[in-house]
């Protein structure tokens, strides 16, 4: 009888953190030895960037530029990402999407299918109200597969550097 590999596609969701480092060698290991897809997602947080400008902390023309400036962001640590999966012969697709951050992963869990989503550490949430707006949160209550969150630089590394 042959063995269902569980683990077809695994998505991996940056956001330019340190911990999204870490969750990019763990995905990428994972895939190597799952043999799975891996697909690594950024999110241009729109949302974020029109509350600042309905706040009046931008005006329109440097909302623009500033959102210029997070998708040229995005694509370097998406560039980055498959770098690394490549120094480990792991073939990696990247999207970059826009909008509200969780939603989108959510879309991109659906489009591709996912088994699993990667993602890093949760940011330290200091009150309720912390807690309904941070992305990785949000992710993880919502998305419809199971996510993994990554923790453990120490191990993390050993296992990369071993692959």
């Amino acid at each position: 009888m042959d063995s269902v590999n569980p683990l077809q596609n695994i998505l991996l969701y940056v956001d330019g953190s340190e911990s999204s480092v870490l969750a990019t060698r763990m995905a990428i290991t994972m895939a190597k030895v799952y043999g799975s897809k891996l697909r690594a997602v950024y999110v241009v947080n729109e949302n974020l960037l029109n509350e600042l400008l309905k706040a009046k902390i931008f005006v329109k023309v440097e909302k623009m530029d500033y959102e210029r400036d997070i998708e040229d962001d995005g694509k370097r640590y998406l560039d980055y990402v498959k770098k690394l999966a490549e120094s480990k012969g792991v073939q990696l697709e990247t999207i970059l999407r826009k909008g509200v951050v969780y939603e989108e992963v959510l879309r991109e869990v659906e489009e591709y299918g996912a088994d699993l989503v990667i993602q890093g550490e949760l940011g330290e949430v200091q009150s309720l109200k912390d807690s309904f707006y941070e992305e990785g949160e949000r992710i993880l209550r919502k998305v419809s597969c199971p996510v993994m969150v990554v923790r453990g630089e120490e191990r993390i590394e050993n296992i990369f550097e071993a692959l």
